[in-house]
């Protein structure tokens, strides 16, 4: 009697485990980032999630990017970085700094519905600062 609770207990704790809900999966998403018009040589952009936390970075080259994303609505954050050069201690050093205006990156409005069944291609049009 015993071995058939046992077994009864494992089977129930075994169908239960699969019934929760499943995390969503990252799907595939590309498109294209231009700076004042041009494809963006390089740079990433950030897919996130503000409510989780979640953040996805691909990298763009030659103004495209692909890559994957979770699935809904996303903040999308697009940066790239040029040496500058600083004073550091008496000692010129090569720091980097984002050629894009805030307004794209750290204070971005820009957003992506990315579906989880369907096209995922986005264009982004960027400013220089």
């Amino acid at each position: 009697m015993r071995l058939f609770i046992s077994c009864v207990f494992v089977f129930v704790v075994h169908f239960l485990s699969g019934c929760g809900k499943s995390e969503p999966q990252p799907v595939s998403v590309s498109g294209v980032v231009n700076l004042n018009g041009a494809p963006l040589e390089n740079g990433f952009i950030y897919f996130k999630t503000i409510e989780t936390g979640a953040l996805e970075r691909l990298d763009i080259k030659a103004g495209e990017f692909n890559g994957k994303a979770l699935p809904g609505l996303r903040r999308v954050e697009i940066i790239s970085n040029a040496p500058k050069k600083v004073v550091i201690d008496g000692a010129t050093v090569e720091v980097p700094e984002n050629i894009i205006q805030s307004s794209f990156n750290t204070e971005s409005k820009l957003t992506a519905e990315v579906l989880s069944n369907g096209l995922n291609s986005f264009k982004f049009e960027v400013k220089k600062k």
